[in-house]
């Protein structure tokens, strides 16, 4: 396309593409006019320009007047060497050598192009040259967006790759993604080696103790021993004894040579306090004074012990609302929130549903001997459920998924029912939203007293209807022996109103 043939005709030299070569297009140039082959030159969409061998501008067709935006008469008969003295078509002259897909700026125009220069020579005479090129400008332009969307693209992905890769091995099993979520495995992997007191909040199923662990890898001395407590398993009259120890003989029951509690048997390791929001307040501030002064106290003995115990915390529950509450010691929150980490709900951790669902669908298709891949529609299903259950309800999902399927490939028919219809998981989740905004803008005191006058008339009502039996009024208020008791003292209830 960008070779040239140089015909002779009347005394001018007319110059074509090369692809019009052989005795057949020497015919027809010979039968045609100057004029009609100018007007087929400036047919051509790409530019020429013809110069002759000290660069005068001798020929330019349509097509270059329009692609350097420069009149036909501003530049014939003018030199190329005074209009863009750096010209690649000089040194094509001065070498007489071509030139072939070169990319060339237009300095004088602005203008990016591709160009081919063929030196015309004729009985070992330089006659002059062709310049035949593309505008490029647009293509250089788009090219370069693209690159910047490359760079920035590279840039993210590699702030996101660089959060994991700053992770050590002890991370590789928590799997994600999602910014915010690699933030607090950074918050995690920085305090691990300290003897700092960490608070991880999030709520139920998020992972607190899939952190935990991870931190745990890197504790160095305070790796063992490590002692796993969930304060909502704790009877509340069993709590002291549990995390203190007791004597033997200390009270009825109690085994002969009494017990070691939770914290000695952490002592120069890791106790790990999980859902510490349902302590007890009277517990809360016996647990206060472990963690400011290191000692501790068994039931039935006088003598002072000191543990040396480093605590790691979690809730699902909000700890800044409870203390607006009182159901929670503010002195307490502010000694177990000197680090705090605070987990994203899954939901709100965009792609990482797909990676988890991914991982957990290979998991149990190597449980089960299935090989199952998600399909478009279930992977569009997953991103739009609330999974209030976060990660524990996504694993129990692909369980379920995985056994139901009977091919290769998850449908919406393979998911469980709540997942297929997640409207009222949706409806469920805004009205915890809206039950916390309102919590939120009540005033804490009005609140909590609204709530003591509710419950203490709900059980004084329900031991009428029960003739005082207690036993009867727990479970028709649906609630447990720990519970109901708890509440039976702060509400100051006659105790020899009622009988068991």
């Amino acid at each position: 396309m960008f070779g040239i043939i140089v015909i002779t005709y009347r005394k001018f030299d007319i110059i074509v593409p090369a692809y019009y070569r052989g005795d057949a297009m020497r015919k027809i140039c010979a039968d045609a006019s100057p004029d009609f082959l100018l007007t087929a030159m400036d047919a051509i969409r790409d530019g020429i320009v013809i110069v002759d061998d000290i660069s005068r501008i001798i020929y330019v067709n349509e097509a270059y007047t329009r692609i350097l935006e420069v009149p036909r008469e501003k530049v014939l008969h003018r030199l190329v060497s005074e209009i863009e003295p750096g010209a690649v078509i000089l040194d094509a002259l001065r070498e007489k050598k071509p030139r072939f897909n070169m990319l060339v700026q237009v300095q004088t125009r602005g203008k990016r192009i591709m160009v081919n220069i063929t030196p015309i020579i004729q009985q070992g005479i330089l006659r002059g040259a062709v310049s035949i090129f593309k505008d490029i400008t647009e293509v250089s332009l788009v090219t370069q967006e693209l690159e910047r969307f490359k760079r920035l693209s590279q840039s993210i992905f590699q702030s996101v790759s660089s959060l994991q890769s700053d992770l050590p091995p002890e991370f590789s099993h928590v799997i994600g993604q999602d910014p915010a979520f690699l933030r607090c495995l950074q918050l995690a992997r920085t305090v691990a080696p300290t003897d700092a007191t960490v608070l991880i909040e999030g709520e139920s199923g998020t992972g607190k103790e899939v952190i935990v662990r991870a931190m745990l890898r890197l504790s160095g001395s305070r790796k063992q021993p490590f002692v796993n407590v969930n304060c909502s398993a704790i009877p509340e009259n069993l709590f002291e004894s549990e995390f203190f120890g007791y004597m033997g003989g200390s009270f009825t029951g109690a085994a002969r040579n009494g017990k070691i509690g939770k914290f000695e048997l952490a002592d120069k390791g890791t106790i790990f306090l999980d859902e510490i929001g349902e302590m007890p307040m009277f517990m809360q501030a016996k647990l206060l004074r472990a963690l400011q002064s290191g000692e501790i106290q068994k039931i039935g003995s006088n003598r002072i012990h000191t543990v040396d115990v480093r605590v790691i915390a979690a809730t699902n529950q909000e700890l800044k609302q409870m203390v607006r509450q009182g159901t929670f010691r503010e002195d307490l929150y502010f000694r177990l929130n000197t680090f705090n980490i605070k987990l994203p709900a899954l939901r709100d951790r965009g792609k990482d549903i797909l990676f988890l669902a991914e991982f957990f669908l290979k998991k149990y298709g190597e449980k089960y001997h299935k090989h199952t891949e998600l399909s478009s529609e279930v992977k569009c299903q997953l991103l739009q459920c609330s999974w209030l259950g976060n990660v524990r309800q996504l694993e129990s999902c692909m369980e379920y998924a995985v056994i139901m399927c009977g091919g290769n490939v998850l449908t919406l028919a393979d998911l469980p029912e709540d997942i297929r219809h997640p409207q009222e998981e949706a409806a469920v989740l805004e009205n915890k939203e809206k039950t916390a905004a309102i919590h939120s803008s009540e005033s804490p005191v009005a609140l909590k007293d609204s709530i003591y006058q509710m419950e203490k008339e709900k059980m004084c009502e329900a031991l009428r209807e029960t003739c005082g039996n207690k036993t009867q009024a727990m479970r028709r208020l649906g609630i447990s022996r720990r519970t109901f008791y708890k509440k039976w003292k702060a509400y100051g209830l006659d105790k020899n109103m009622y009988t068991e």
